[in-house]
């Protein structure tokens, strides 16, 4: 009993004293990672990360490469301050690494003397690796702190990679297509033998890019390509980018390739720190564009004020339909209809315009300037036209002046009917032109450029930086080509900043641009004296200048036997795939390459597309795109051509109404698209209307291309106006002649220049001999009105004048025709 109450009471003092030890011995609250109070805290290394986790680092023999930093963390996930790491490697033989994380594909110097410091010279791996008879090999390298070890990322050790070839989709993919392997190459390398030699390809590899090595360079047995690696395998995986932008996605983590626009992109293949370009992708090219109104018709009237927008439907070569392509809309008339992006048509005045959308590389379509044609990307795609009218009449704004006879200009508001004071310019002008936008007019010189604002502005001081004839202003105003014709040099003027943006040696006679502004047809003629020659020059925004020989005008015995009369005017074709040149023959250049794709020496951009056994001195086209109406004279007279032309549809689309579609290569052979035409020729001037003309200056169609009027350079007094009407279906149209009238009549020798109303109800023509200007009702082809410009004539240096430019050959006192005419509708209201 008494040891039992002994027990007790030890019992009774124990408890109590345990109870205060454990208290002072455990802290729960303590930054332990197990919540124990004990082993690593949260602030301690648990593990140390080392980049790249996946895929690992290529190296050539003898390339360094610093190791990214480590990144050390807690327990908790957070950040762990670690003063330095070390760094290891399974073989520093072949994989060194120094303190400071340098790696080395071979090993560094150590304890070479001679001041060289160490790790400063990384000497290849020696002996070399060898892995089944190929120079490559894999080792690790970790980084270490705190006696925790990184994970190991592994360094592919190889020979340096000559080349790459891609291995991936030969033809296109459509539109949001994934291809369904991993984009990959074939890498070779130069042997011992100093050949080119393959050192990995993907499994299945039957045509190797390069030869097969020999066992340890060697000649006798080769490796077979059966044991060819992997290049994921021998020297890690590679990384892949595009270098077109859009035309189709690379995922960085599979190397996965996804189609998204239209074109060919080159792919570049980066490995062991370097990139090179391994091959090519396409996004498969539109084969039709199909345009209509929202009725599904191709033609008919929009309400003048409103907007309306066009559907359009692309499809693809492998007839999916596209989405999203970046087509550009153009309007024959963009002043009163205009066509914006995506297809919306703003009517602004009464007027007849034919529109249609293209897709033109570089903007829809690309492909590497050595790669046009590959899979059809690189070339350009017309859509149908879209035939518009608004219906209603205009008033109108009209320039008159006559370019080399007189230094001023005469300004008409239609809506007054009173003809405005004359301007003067700062010198004679040797030309007129007026952008599409009825923005501007531009009057070129031998001292400079001169614009005039047609909203009233006042001449500035001349561009002297920019001497020359404007021939042509883009349909956007956004550019000017000016033939300075002294120093024989093309400018292309830039009207925003008021400089020269490009030049190009040559001489011109005519241009013009497409109604997208992307392309600019010059074309000149040795027929006009010296500096001049028969030469067709292209200006392309996506492959700059390039020149064309054109049927020679003078003649010589050996290199032009049939001389002609050179090509002095051009007519873009509606829609715009290529022009019309005149000359004996008349020939067209068009829009679709010739030459071998792969092979940018054989390119030819322009090729010739049509030719026409016609004399033409000038040339226009209808708005329809159905005819080309050239003149020449013959004799006293004037010849008429009216050339029907048919551009061919798609082979993918033959009921298409039009297409612009180039054909299909022919064993990697590009094919130039060719148009096919009509002849009905008419003789212009009668025994009843002789015209005794000695020049053709225009054929001007009407908008609505029913009707063409023909104006010239002549003698006989009492001359009336010549017009002809198209033919329908290939048929021959008809000649008629406009009696001029007014007080002086009788005196008119010839109509020399016109120019219809965008509305179609008038045909503003200046006479010779009168000096006036008449106005032709369309409908009733009657003379209504007669106005006087009154342009003062120059006086030539030659004559004891100061009109420096002056090419009136007699001086006179009386006022001078018009010239050049140039129209812009207003409201009525």
């Amino acid at each position: 009993m008494r040891r039992f109450l002994t027990l007790v009471c030890l019992l009774c003092l124990a408890i109590p004293a345990g109870i205060s030890i454990s208290g002072c011995t455990r802290n729960p609250a303590g930054n332990y990672c197990n919540g124990l109070g004990y082993g690593m805290t949260d602030t301690d290394v648990d593990s140390i990360f080392l980049q790249p986790q996946t895929g690992g680092i290529s190296l050539a023999f003898g390339q360094t490469k610093q190791a990214s930093s480590p990144l050390a963390k807690t327990c908790k996930g957070q950040p762990a301050n670690v003063l330095s790491f070390t760094y290891g490697t399974t073989n520093n033989q072949l994989v060194d690494i120094s303190p400071t994380g340098n790696i080395c594909a071979g090993t560094w110097n150590r304890n070479t003397g001679g001041g060289i410091a160490n790790y400063t010279i990384c000497s290849k791996p020696n002996p070399l690796p060898s892995t089944g008879g190929l120079p490559y090999a894999m080792a690790y390298i970790t980084a270490t702190a705190k006696s925790v070890v990184s994970n190991p990322v592994a360094v592919y050790v190889h020979a340096q990679v000559t080349s790459v070839t891609l291995v991936g989709p030969q033809q296109c993919l459509s539109q949001g297509t994934l291809w369904s392997q991993p984009l990959d190459v074939q890498a070779c390398f130069v042997g011992s033998n100093n050949q080119q030699q393959l050192l990995c390809a993907p499994a299945g590899t039957t045509v190797p890019a390069c030869s097969l090595p020999y066992v340890n360079g060697v000649s006798g047995a080769q490796v077979s390509l059966a044991s060819i690696p992997s290049c994921t395998t021998a020297i890690g995986t590679l990384s892949y980018t595009g270098g077109i932008s859009g035309v189709a996605e690379i995922n960085p983590e599979t190397n996965q390739i996804t189609a998204e626009e239209p074109g060919t992109t080159a792919i570049t293949a980066s490995v062991a720190g370097s990139g090179s370009s391994a091959g090519y992708f396409s996004t498969c090219p539109p084969a039709k564009i199909s345009v209509t109104l929202a009725n599904g018709n191709t033609s008919g009237s929009v309400t003048q004020g409103v907007t309306q927008n066009l559907v359009t439907t692309v499809t693809d070569t492998n007839g999916e339909t596209i989405t999203g392509l970046s087509l550009a809309y153009q309007s024959t008339d963009p002043i009163d209809i205009s066509a914006g992006s995506g297809g919306s048509i703003t009517t602004s005045f009464p007027g007849v315009a034919s529109v249609f959308a293209i897709c033109e590389p570089p903007g829809c379509n690309p492909a590497p300037i050595n790669q046009i044609g590959l899979n059809g990307t690189g070339l350009p795609i017309s859509s149908n036209p879209v035939a518009i009218t608004t219906p209603g009449t205009a008033s109108d704004y009209i320039w008159f002046s006559a370019p080399g006879q007189s230094q001023y200009f005469a300004p008409v508001e239609l809506l007054t009917g009173s003809v405005g004071s004359t301007v003067r310019l700062p010198y004679v002008p040797n030309s007129m032109v007026m952008d599409r936008l009825g923005t501007n007019l531009y009057f070129g010189s031998a001292r400079g450029l001169m614009v005039y604002s047609t909203s009233g502005g006042t001449v500035p001081s001349p561009n002297a930086s920019v001497p020359g004839v404007v021939l042509a202003v883009s349909p956007n105003n956004q550019a000017v080509l000016i033939n300075d014709q002294v120093r024989q040099v093309f400018y292309l003027y830039n009207v925003q900043s008021d400089v020269a943006s490009t030049s190009f040696g040559g001489m011109g006679t005519a241009a013009s641009w497409t109604p997208d502004a992307q392309t600019l047809y010059i074309t000149d003629s040795a027929s006009m004296g010296a500096g001049h020659s028969d030469t067709l020059y292209v200006y392309s925004s996506n492959t700059g200048w390039s020149t064309y020989p054109l049927p020679c005008s003078v003649y010589n015995a050996t290199s032009c036997p049939n001389p002609s009369t050179g090509a002095q005017s051009l007519a873009i074709t509606i829609p715009s795939v290529g022009a019309y040149l005149s000359g004996s023959p008349t020939v067209a250049h068009t829009w679709c390459p010739a030459g071998t794709v792969g092979n940018s020496a054989s390119i030819t951009l322009y090729p010739q597309g049509d030719s026409v056994a016609a004399q033409t001195d000038i040339l226009t086209a209808t708005t329809d795109g159905k005819h080309i109406l050239g003149a020449a004279l013959s004799g006293n007279e004037i010849e008429l051509s009216d050339i029907g032309v048919t551009i061919p549809p798609s082979s993918s689309s033959p009921n298409t109404e039009v297409s612009g579609a180039c054909p299909a290569a022919i064993g990697g052979v590009l094919q130039p698209l060719t148009l096919t035409h009509t002849l009905n020729q008419v003789t212009i001037g009668n025994a009843q209307n002789a015209l005794n003309a000695t020049a053709v200056n225009q054929v001007v169609a009407s908008p609505v291309s029913n009707l063409a009027f023909i104006t010239y350079t002549g003698s006989t007094p009492g001359a009336s106006l010549p017009y002809y009407v198209p033919g329908t279906s290939g048929a021959v149209g008809t000649v008629g002649y406009v009696t001029l009238g007014g007080s002086a009549a009788s005196t008119i020798t010839a109509p020399v220049a016109g120019a219809f109303s965008p509305d179609d109800k008038l045909f503003f023509v200046s006479t010779a001999g009168d000096n006036l200007v008449h106005y032709i009702s369309v409908p009733t082809l009657t003379d209504t009105q007669q106005i006087s410009p009154n342009l003062p004539a120059c006086t030539p240096v030659s004559a004891g004048g100061n009109d420096a430019g002056c090419t009136l050959a007699v001086p006179t006192s009386n006022a001078v025709p018009a010239t050049a005419v140039a129209v812009k509708p207003r409201a009525t209201t």
